[in-house]
């Protein structure tokens, strides 16, 4: 065996094929999780949430103690009352405790139940939502998480537990499988996004993990609120055959339960199809962009580890 197939090899273990998740393989991720640095936690300006104490004590929520003034001191931090009973100047010294809860918005709606050659979009964004709150977890933060089915969705607020971690991945598996039960896509992302607006409080990393089917240009507006006091990483799974049509001819497709064939051959058609496949991914690069949303593309066809690293791991400030 060549030394260059060992690490393809020792991911597959923990990316295994197939149109289901599995719960015990989501557990096992928190294995994999342990390497990712979460680098991409931006440094928050402001008083705005708390979970890591900052290197330099300045001012934050909580006093850390009360000394005699110094040269270089914030004059907004002496104490007036202290000043005047001791008759000098004493300085209130803040102790910068920073919570910084991470939310994962996972899509298990049925246009993510598709694959056309290695995992469904749904277990892809599955295995992205366990390792994003494992590695969360593992770097101290508190794990909160929106799963987005099709008739409902079930909220968690953000908690430093493992327990915690482990329920919401009971609740992806649970809305994982009910995907092959064909319903009709009630929820939207929109209502989605609203609800994580009046939820989350600021100073949270929110990863949106979806294929954005019907992310709408009205949603830009809800993005922006969520953007101007949050870090927002969008990640967008998508399976190769969405994006390039195979070539001229019948293709057996199935849902797992159902089969059918898929016509290629008309000129017609394909060109069509490319079109608007142009419109749609156009759309959604340009409306991140405009809003400086880092949107990171995750290819359910390979082992998405190292697209995923890439995303966690950019720098991001508020």
């Amino acid at each position: 065996m060549s030394t260059s197939a060992q690490p393809l090899n020792y991911l597959e273990g923990f990316f295994p094929e197939g149109a289901f998740t599995d719960e015990h393989q989501l557990v096992q991720l928190r294995l994999l999780a342990k390497r990712l640095r979460l680098a991409s936690l931006p440094q928050i300006h402001g008083m705005l949430a708390g979970g890591h104490a900052s290197k330099q004590k300045g001012r934050g929520l909580d006093l850390d103690q009360l000394r005699q003034y110094l040269p270089g001191d914030d004059i907004r931090t002496i104490d007036w009352r202290v000043t005047a009973r001791t008759q000098a100047p004493h300085t209130r010294v803040y102790k910068e405790e920073r919570e910084r809860p991470v939310v994962i918005v996972c899509d298990q709606r049925t246009p993510m139940f598709f694959g056309s050659q290695r995992s469904f979009k749904s277990v892809v964004a599955a295995q992205c939502a366990a390792i994003i709150a494992w590695a969360a977890l593992d770097h101290g933060d508190r794990v909160g998480a929106l799963v987005l089915g099709d008739q409902s969705e079930q909220d968690f607020r953000p908690k430093q537990r493992s327990q915690h971690v482990l329920q919401i991945l009971q609740s992806i598996n649970a809305f994982n499988h009910k995907l092959q039960q064909h319903q009709t896509v009630k929820n939207s992302l929109s209502n989605c996004l609203k609800k994580l607006h009046q939820g989350v409080k600021p100073g949270t990393s929110i990863y949106i993990i979806s294929d954005f089917f019907d992310l709408d240009p009205n949603d830009k507006a809800a993005l922006f609120n969520l953007k101007r006091h949050n870090h927002v990483v969008a990640l967008q799974v998508y399976d190769a055959l969405e994006r390039t049509m195979p070539p001229p001819g019948m293709y057996a497709v199935t849902d797992g339960f159902n089969e059918g064939f898929l016509d290629t051959q008309s000129r017609q058609s394909q060109q069509a199809y490319q079109e608007a496949i142009s419109v749609f991914q156009t759309g959604i690069e340009q409306t991140f962009k405009q809003l400086a949303i880092p949107h990171h593309q995750v290819n359910a066809s390979d082992i998405p580890y190292m697209a995923l690293k890439i995303a966690l791991e950019q720098r991001g400030q508020i």
